[in-house]
């Protein structure tokens, strides 16, 4: 079923034309976005409106401009109010800083001092607990925003819109919850009968090796990447890697998503992947582990390679025996 998701657009800067060309771009990719310029906020009533549409709302951007904004009652630009609604709501989060706020238009920086103050402190809460990006112009911001909204897409799918005629009946949705809690309780009595074979499948050693991976981190656009290594344990990568798995992930996919955890867990900036030598151990070693299967894959004019469980690592994943560190993510 094909679904359509929607993005808020928020800017610190009310009259921050970026914002309106990232909408744009958006629409163009797909999605559905959601500006604030749709919504002439004056009053704390419109901000209750414009909170119910960030409820309906997959994802929460953020656009830093070179102005802190119009202040709303409270003394806080209604970016903040917004920003503050959809931490709260759990809504992921996708926040960009301009590399050279002098450069945006032929504009200056915020000139009253007090507001720069208030712009500085907003940002100091935007960089906390999430990684920014940071654009320098209106087509770098564009590229930025829909890369970054299909990563999110691809590690925290949200609820998404779909056709009324797609729509499912509430009778089969009853259905299939009753065929829920049976599968449930007859897996439950799988289990209590088989207890006594979770000896025939022990955890395969290799999982239990560290191995050291490259990371290759590109801080400017152009230029040779930088190069780190850090390691990991197979089975805390494995658990980690095992739901996008049973999707059939491309390994460039795969390089990126690895990049991701580790650009978390070292608190990196700039893009982060896999370098293409450690792709290739970490695939030939679950292959020879029995526990993925790689395939060649033509779309296009261009060959890629996907990466599959196989019964064997399926089997071995669901019924537990992955006791390695970690069951979530490999870079935690």
């Amino acid at each position: 079923m094909d679904r359509v998701f929607q993005i808020f657009i928020a800017s610190v800067d009310a009259d921050l034309k970026e914002r309106q060309a990232a909408g744009n771009t958006l629409a163009k990719a797909g999605y559905m976005p959601a500006g604030m310029e749709s919504f002439p906020v004056t009053d704390q009533q419109q901000l209750d409106y414009i909170k119910r549409i960030i409820d309906r709302s997959d994802y929460y951007i953020i656009i830093v401009g070179r102005r802190y904004g119009s202040l709303s009652d409270h003394e806080l630009i209604f970016a903040e109010d917004t920003f503050a609604y959809a931490r709260s709501k759990d809504i992921p989060i996708l926040a960009f800083f301009p590399e050279n706020p002098g450069n945006i238009a032929d504009d200056t920086i915020e000139p009253d001092a007090p507001l720069k103050e208030k712009l500085d402190a907003f940002k100091a809460r935007l960089k906390t607990g999430r990684i920014v990006e940071f654009w320098s112009n209106e087509n770098d911001l564009c590229m930025k925003v829909v890369m970054a909204v299909a990563t999110a897409v691809n590690l925290k799918p949200g609820v998404g819109w779909i056709r009324g005629d797609q729509a499912i009946n509430p009778k089969l949705l009853q259905e299939l919850e009753k065929l829920r809690i049976e599968n449930a309780d007859l897996r439950q009595k799988l289990a209590d009968l088989d207890s006594d074979k979770s000896s025939s499948h022990p955890t395969p050693a290799g999982l239990a090796d560290s191995i050291t991976v490259e990371l290759l981190i590109y801080r400017t656009e152009e230029g040779t990447p930088d190069k780190i290594s850090r390691p990991i344990l197979l089975g805390d990568l494995f658990a980690g890697l095992y739901g996008h798995l049973l999707k059939s992930p491309s390994e460039a996919y795969i390089r990126e998503l690895i990049g991701f955890w580790f650009r978390q867990k070292l608190h990196i900036s700039d893009p982060c992947e896999l370098s293409d030598k450690s792709t290739i151990i970490i695939r030939d070693k679950l292959e020879a582990l029995g526990l993925i299967r790689s395939r060649s894959i033509i779309a296009g004019f261009s060959n890629h390679i996907a990466w599959a469980l196989t019964e064997e690592g399926r089997r071995f994943s669901e019924s537990g025996h992955i006791p390695i560190g970690h069951s979530g993510s490999a870079a935690t």
